[in-house]
């Protein structure tokens, strides 16, 4: 089938492109000697995981539970839960889930560890825990410090907990535009990192695992040393937003733009405007307006849920029927709007992967 004969709106993925990029992060955290562990809040696919476990991660890192729940159904055998679980049910749901899959889970609360060894002692089963550190996302974890050290020592006396290290992961950076202030801003993230694995070392604790890191600062992290994993998750999609900040060593983004969305026109109300049947539910708006890789000279504008209008300086060079490739300003708010990914290869569908973990929040 070929690309132009779909029906829109669809979410394509570049295969080629895609591929690419995979191969680029696994050679850069191999160069470093730094594992990868990729999100996969920016796919929520096992089709999508395989192929980065066979790429060589380690593992996949998951946003909420509910994505570990569904990649662990599917046979994803390592993952990070980047979110703390709490809750009775959600740690009912968890220890379900660790039946199936190596799960470990983050946690910045003394009631939230206690919680989770209970759940562990009553499903029969260690769980592995690391103590999520706020190096400057302002959102999760506790202060880099002594606070760190306090926490692991009592996931250590939890019989059946693990302490596995500790999480750092400054997601604020990610998108600065200036490659030497994004340069800064991890070095100071690394510094606070390592600083609370030092304390907790000095408590007599092993840190096996020092995870952040994401797609932004994904070069930056692997030459400074320091982390033992890195999360990044945009890398194999990219989006407008992560194409325009400046990179590492680099004159262009090492990584392709490999998602877009296939709109039709399905208006022509002035000469100078062409209405599509993409709007808010089709391609996400968090991140700014979608970009029209066909029409550069085009301004696109959301005209609510299901449409979107792109408008011309002069006459718009569409008719209704024709179609308009979108280049989305956030690739992860965008996947999780659909069922399936449409995976292409020159002008020809090759396969489909489904976003099975879509919508799962929980």
């Amino acid at each position: 089938m070929k690309i132009q004969e779909l029906d829109t709106p669809v979410l394509l993925v570049d295969a080629d492109a895609f591929e690419r990029n995979v191969a680029r992060m696994a050679k850069l955290c191999l160069d470093a000697g730094v594992a990868c562990r990729p999100h996969a809040k920016a796919h929520k696919s096992p089709e999508v995981a395989r192929i980065q476990m066979e790429a060589g991660a380690v593992g996949l890192c998951c946003a909420k539970l509910g994505e570990a729940e569904v990649l662990a159904a599917a046979g994803i055998e390592d993952l990070h839960i980047t979110t703390p679980v709490v809750g009775a049910s959600k740690i009912m749901r968890l220890t379900a889930a660790a039946r199936q899959a190596r799960i470990s889970v983050v946690a910045d609360d003394a009631d939230n560890i206690s919680d989770l060894a209970a759940g562990a002692q009553t499903a029969g089963l260690r769980l592995d825990v690391l103590v999520e550190v706020d190096v400057g996302q302002g959102r999760c974890g506790v202060p880099p410090g002594p606070r760190a050290a306090e926490l692991a020592r009592l996931v250590d006396g939890h019989d059946w907990l693990r302490f596995r290290g500790l999480q750092a992961y400054h997601g604020r950076i990610q998108m600065t535009g200036n490659v030497d202030e994004r340069r800064a801003g991890a070095a100071e993230a690394l510094e606070k990192a390592e600083r609370s694995a030092r304390l907790v070392r000095e408590a007599g604790l092993d840190v096996d695992v020092l995870t952040g890191g994401g797609t932004g600062t994904s070069a930056i992290d692997a030459a400074a040393g320091g982390l033992t994993e890195l999360q990044p998750g945009s890398y194999i999609f990219m989006d407008t937003n992560y194409s325009a900040i400046e990179w590492e060593g680099a004159p262009a983004p090492p990584f392709e733009n490999a998602l877009t969305v296939l709109a039709g026109v399905l208006s022509r109300p002035a000469a100078d405007r062409a209405i599509l049947d993409s709007g808010m539910k089709a391609i996400s708006g968090d991140g700014g307006a979608p970009r029209a890789i066909e029409y550069a000279e085009a301004e696109f504008r959301f005209a609510g849920d299901e449409h979107g209008e792109l408008a011309f300086p002069g006459e718009a060079p569409l008719g209704v029927g024709d179609k308009v490739t979108l280049l989305p300003s956030h690739c992860d708010t965008t996947v999780n709007l659909h069922d399936r990914f449409i995976v292409t290869r020159g002008d020809e569908v090759e396969a489909v992967w489904e976003i099975a973990a879509r919508g799962r929040s929980q």
